[in-house]
């Protein structure tokens, strides 16, 4: 069998089970409508005062210096702040992982959770269109957006990899999770923490990759599917990760640089 055969059949399969599994057809739905109504209020909605009014503003004196000091802004922020909703993902991320772990293949329950999970990876675009339409786009934002994404989405990589019963998938996660972490530590500390095209680009990746390696609750083989998305996810937490050791490197040049024209022109 080739691997172009297998990926059919694999996608066959997937399409018969969403056509004759009652459960899995429902989760997609909601996920969808889930999905877009968050979307039309990030794109649609806050162009409306009324949207806008039911959103805060996260205000803090000054900016953190030490790592409590961070939290603290961090916990201070208004849950219905663009900062809060980032916050959302990080308050919710280790009861979702613990119910997830204990309920994996109980049907009911994990189509719950999985749904929660597909709304806050939703909220990843409220977030910074609520700071862009309210004017509240912060450096803590710029920080606290992607940690929560990955504390959120490499938890729950882990475990649908784990489930999957594959050692490339568990094996593959792991090197994610290293260059993301690593990368994310890069970035904390640059001057510009914002997330670029192709560090958004592996989170919706990502995304993808854990709702499809989490079909096998129902049973199902996604052996190639997953491995493909994995792999992809993989190569552009790579491809962020260089990015940010590259800004970072020419960024000491830089500042190496400064320093030694100025002792000279001392």
């Amino acid at each position: 069998m080739t691997i172009f055969s297998s990926f059919n059949e694999e996608i066959n399969s997937l399409l018969n089970l969403i056509q004759t599994n009652d459960v899995l057809h429902l989760e997609l739905i909601i996920s969808i409508v889930n999905v877009s109504i968050i979307f039309f209020i990030t794109f649609i909605g806050l162009k409306f005062n009324k949207v806008k009014e039911c959103f805060l503003i996260h205000n803090y004196e000054q900016e953190p210096k030490t790592f409590s000091d961070y939290w603290k802004t961090f916990f201070s922020a208004p849950i219905l702040s663009a900062n809060g909703i980032c916050m959302w993902r990080i308050y919710l991320s280790i009861p979702l992982a613990i119910i997830t772990i204990l309920f994996y293949h109980d049907t009911i329950i994990s189509f719950i959770v999985f749904q929660i999970y597909v709304f806050l990876f939703a909220t990843d675009a409220l977030d910074g269109a609520i700071a862009r339409s309210l004017n509240n786009i912060t450096d803590i934002g710029k920080i606290l957006d992607p940690l929560a994404d990955k504390i959120l989405d490499l938890v729950i990589l882990f475990i649908v990899s784990f489930y999957s019963n594959n050692i490339y998938f568990i094996v593959i996660t792991i090197f994610i999770i290293l260059f993301d972490i690593t990368g994310q530590l890069i970035r904390g500390k640059s001057k510009n923490p914002a997330a670029s095209w192709v560090g958004k680009t592996k989170t919706v990746i990502k995304v993808i990759t854990i709702y499809v390696i989490s079909l096998n609750r129902y049973e199902v083989d996604v052996n190639y599917i997953g491995g493909l998305l994995i792999t992809l996810t993989l190569i552009f937490t790579f491809w962020s990760f260089y990015g940010k050791l590259s800004d970072k490197m020419k960024s000491r040049s830089i500042e190496f640089l400064v320093r030694f024209i100025r002792r000279k022109v001392k």
